[in-house]
Formats: structure tokens, sequence, C-alpha cells
């Protein structure tokens, strides 16, 4: 057999192309085609009836291992693909789409010798490893081993009691099979209490770790992120990746993950498994990040939102539902519907010039300190069921892609991974259980004022808010003020505010802007339910609502007239007052596994 380099039918770059028999051997033959973007699988033997074939798409793709047969005398050697495709599958309304684990394994039998055959299968597991990274090859590359990164070391950081307490289960049954197939190093700690997390990873050494996970809902993020901009190197700390895989109630930075891969909008464990798969190709993108100051000097750095009226009363009310999941929230916003609720207080923002791609909305009229029109009024724009470890490991040995390397794991325990059971996890042996191995704030036309500092706040790390005035002063002339009656104020910077609430479309990880909406009083509760009915598909804003505003701003504060009520941050409450923020433009970077402009939606 032959590998040829040439161009698919399809016009795209062939970079391998070979014939292979397949595992367990059933006298088939496939001839296999690798592109930078797909796999092509077509049958030769038996001949099909028609000239079908199947397509692996990279993205679907987690990884790719070399194996031989327990028996010596054969001179095999095997490559296994590991994929997770949409397929679709009958449901009680019709048909709908899944990921299906898919593990095909192909025979390299052309050479005499076992080590001709294998450096055949190597070739082949490199090539299909480097597009799952996103390592550059063409026709013209040697493909050889050190083309691959090392692997990478992951600190997974599960929280057990988000959502309905199925975390555990769900990380064994989903995220640990996936990560070990992609070959990705880890280890797993439990937390035990609030803020555990945020403890956790002040003291741990970076330069042991790839990047930091959090298997939980949003609120274990917002830990781990406070948690390293505490740290003395926060500078450098801040840096270190962080993933999330949803295992809790919110999961809106999970769905605006999903959403930037161009995959379709799922829930639950569909969401799980698409996070998994994006968290095994491993890209990162920068994160924008805010830091939000209360009245007593409070400091803290929020990746998702802030929230005063409705939404944080639904998210605080709704937690003696928790055992729900994410169905708490739809019960708390049929219980708050039912006694609609208006705040008294005034809203602060500084405008972001040169917005026009962002399309901000405005629905009402908001007036400068001098009574005129700060800019004008823009015009509306219109499951996987077989998750375990693949059959044919227990057939087949794992080989590392080292010919000399003569040893032969266990094959439920391929190299490269750390799997412990949680309950030896302590943070003691972190470092034991694997071998060690600023930009500021967006300038814009207007000029911010000086940054003036609380010596509470001098105490606080983390970049200085330029554009930020202390809470006790007034805002400097160049913002827009608003005092009214409010049902909901809501500072957001990504697209979700809920795996099923697509609340802010045109939001990006980076865009260096808090997209503030906010909902006056007047609203009937019929226009209210229309409203977060549309946000599941992020059509919202098409709605001729004179009572919403959205408009993207650099800087906000809230100050409440209204004795009572709750603020959240990140879906965490915090003290009722005065509260301010402003936005640090990729000052963290996220896992977000591929470049969103690859991928085509489905």
């Amino acid at each position: 057999m032959n590998l040829v380099l040439g161009t698919c039918q399809e016009g795209s770059e062939t970079l391998l192309h070979g014939e292979f028999g397949t595992y367990p051997p059933k006298g088939m033959r496939y001839a296999l085609s690798l592109t930078r973007t797909e796999l092509h699988i077509q049958r030769l033997v038996p001949k099909p009836d028609t000239d079908h074939r199947t397509v692996l798409r990279l993205i679907d793709i987690v990884g790719c291992h070399t194996k031989r047969s327990h028996t010596v005398a054969n001179s095999s050697a095997f490559f296994c693909v590991y994929a997770y495709p949409l397929k679709k599958r009958k449901v009680a309304v019709g048909l709908s789409r899944s990921r299906q684990r898919v593990a095909k394994t192909f025979q390299v039998d052309s050479a005499e010798h076992f080590e001709d055959n294998l450096r055949v299968a190597e070739k082949w597991a490199v090539a299909i490893k480097c597009l799952v990274l996103g390592v550059n090859i063409s026709s013209e590359t040697e493909i050889i081993r050190s083309l691959l990164p090392r692997p990478r070391r992951l600190l997974l950081l599960l929280n057990p009691f988000g959502g309905k307490g199925n975390a555990l289960q769900w990380c064994q049954s989903h995220i640990l099979p996936m990560i070990t197939e992609a070959e990705v190093s880890f280890n797993l700690i439990q937390t035990e209490r609030q803020n555990h997390a945020r403890e956790l990873v002040q003291s741990i050494s970076l330069s042991e770790w790839d990047g930091i996970v959090a298997i939980s809902g949003d609120g274990l993020l917002y830990e781990v992120i406070n948690g390293l901009m505490e740290r003395p190197d926060w500078e450098e700390a801040i840096k270190m990746p962080l993933g999330i895989l949803p295992c809790g109630s919110g999961n809106a930075v999970a769905a605006a993950i999903n959403l930037n891969a161009g995959f379709e909008q799922t829930l639950g464990q569909e969401l799980l498994t698409s996070c998994t798969l994006l968290l095994c190709h491993g890209a990162i993108s920068p994160l924008d990040l805010v830091s939000v100051t209360t009245s007593s000097g409070s400091r803290s750095f929020s990746f998702l939102s802030v929230a005063w009226g409705f939404i944080s009363d639904v998210d605080i009310e709704s937690e003696k539902y928790r055992h729900m999941g994410s169905a708490r929230f739809t019960l708390g916003t049929m219980v708050r519907l039912a006694s609609l609720n208006t705040y008294r207080g005034r809203l602060s923002f500084l405008p972001a010039p040169d917005c026009a791609g962002h399309r901000p909305i405005l629905r009402s009229i908001t007036m400068a300190a001098n009574g005129s029109l700060p800019f004008p009024r823009m015009p509306l724009h219109r499951t996987v069921s077989d998750m375990g470890l693949c059959e044919e490991r227990r057939t087949l040995c794992y080989r590392g892609l080292d010919p000399g390397d003569e040893t032969t794991p266990s094959p439920s325990s391929p190299p490269h991974s750390a799997s412990f059971p949680a309950s030896s996890f302590s943070f003691e042996n972190l470092s034991e259980n694997l071998m060690a191995d600023g930009r500021g704030p967006q300038e814009g036309s207007l000029a911010p004022p000086s940054p003036v500092v609380s010596p509470t706040a001098r105490r606080m790390r983390g970049p200085p808010d330029n554009f930020l005035v202390p809470l006790d002063q007034p805002v400097p002339k160049s913002w827009v003020t608003v005092e009214d009656d409010f049902v909901l104020v809501l500072a957001i910077y990504q697209t979700h505010l809920g795996a099923d609430l697509y609340t802010a479309p045109f939001a990006h990880f980076n865009d260096g802007l808090i997209h503030l909406a906010y909902v006056k009083a007047g609203i009937s509760r019929a226009a209210l339910v229309r409203l977060f009915l549309a946000m599941e598909k992020g059509t919202h804003f098409e709605q001729a609502c004179p009572h919403v505003t959205c408009v993207p701003v650099r800087a906000f504060r809230i100050e409440p007239l209204t004795q009572k009520g709750i603020i959240t941050v990140d879906g965490e409450r915090v003290e009722y007052g005065p509260i301010q923020g402003q936005i640090h433009h990729g000052v963290a970077n996220l896992i977000t596994g591929i470049n969103p402009v690859k991928i085509s939606k489905l």
C-alpha cells in the first residue's frame, strides 16, 4: 500500500490517502482520504452499490491512537479514530440530532514487518492529531511526531453540588472518557465548600498546568477567576487558559462557547458533550473581564453579567428550586411575574464609540446632563448513549507513538492520562499525580477620567479602572444618566445569560464591550413573557417594545433608589447598593476549542 498526496474530488487539498482493512476483520477494505477539515472513508471491498462515503469532520474528532494486536505473530498495526458526530435520532415529536460516539479502527497490513506498518499508522495518527489541535500541515509537510505539542495537563475542579448534583456522574460517564481519548493529562479535585476553588487557585504552581477547567455552572468559574486575580502574580496567573464544562443550572458561558463554534443550541448532556469536544481541541480565545466595585469598596472581576431587578430576583429566589436544575429559572420566572416589581434608580454609562457593527438598539430617549441626545437613535435591524471506553480496547493493545517503546499499557489506562478515583484527590497531591513539566482597557475617542481609587480599592489586585471614579463622586460629564423606574437592568458581556437564553446575539468574548440592557416600568406581563420567550432564539430585539433599551458601553454605574432589592454579579448575590463596573479588554484566556471563522453553521 502506498500513501498518496493529491486533491480530493471536492477540490480541497488531500494530505494523506491510503487503503486499509478494519477491525474487527470482516473482509472489508476502505479507502481513506484526509483533508484539512474532513476524513473521507469509502468502502472498496465488498464494493458498495452506490458511491457512498462516510465523512468525519475534523471538528467532531477528539483523538487518534495507534495500537497493535495482542497476537505477536500478527504484523499489522492499527490506528483508531475517535469522533462524536451529530446523528439523527427519533424522539417523541419527530427527529432530533445528537452527538453519538464513533470509534473506527483501521488495519495497516500492507508491509511484511510490524515496524513498517506501525510507521504508516503513526503517520496517520500524527496528521489527524495535528489537525485536531490546530497545527498547520500541508501536503508538503513531513509528518513526524515532533510536530505535535506535548500532551496538555489540565486541572479539573468539580462542584458535586451544582445543578441537579449530577456533575460527578457526568464527569465519569462523559468527560473523562473523551479527554482520555484526546490524550489529555488531568487531575480532578472535588470542591468541598463555597470559595474552595478560589483558595486552591491562589496557591497552585501555575507552571504545572496548561489550563484550569471548571466542571460546574458559572459560579465555579467566578471563583477561579477571582482567585487568580488575588494572586501577587495576577498578571501572569490570569493568562492561564480557563475552561468550563456545563454541569450546573445556568451554563451561560458554555452556551456561548457552543455558539462560538457554530454548533446548534442545545442543553443538558448534549451541551456537555459539545463543550468537552471543544475542550479536546484546545484552541484559546482572549476573554474580556469587567471589574465590579460595590459601595463598601469591594472589588471583583466578572466574566458574565451584573443584574438588578427581575433577572437577579429570579436568579436568587429560585435557589430553593435548585434540585430542578435549569428548570428552576422557568419556575422562578413564573413566580416573579405573578408579583412583578419595579425599582427606582439611577443608571449611568459611558457609551462605547465606533460601535456601528454592534447594532445598539435604543427604545427610549436617554438624556445627557445638558439635556441633549448623546447619540442618534438607531433603527431596528432586522446524546450520547455509549460514552464508555471503546470495545476494541479490550482486544487491542494501545501503542504510543514511539516505535522504540516496548511497554504495553493496560487497555483501560492509555498513556498521557491520569484518571484517579475522585475520593483520592487532595490539594497536597496535585504536583505528585502528574509530571511537572494585559492588555488594558480599550481607549476610545472619549478621554477617560484620571483613575481615582479609594484606599480600600488600592489593596485590590488587577488592572486600574481608568473609566471609573469613586462611587461617592458624580460620574464624568461624558457619561449618560437615566433616572427612572426599572423592571430590570442587565449589563452582559457574553451572548448567553443561560443555556437557553440567547440574550446578547451581537456579543463576543473579546469585543471590549458591555452590552447594557434595561426595561423600564410600564411593560405588561404579557410583553415581558414574549420578550423572554423570544430570547431563547435571540430574536427578542426584533420585537417593537418601547420599554426596552440596549446600548454598548465601556462602563456603567447602578444607583438603586429603592430601599430593598437584589443585585447579582455572575449570578452571585452581592451587597445591595450602588455598584459600578468597567470593561478590561482581553485580559483572560478562555478555552473555546476552535477558530469560529473556520466552521460553518450546522
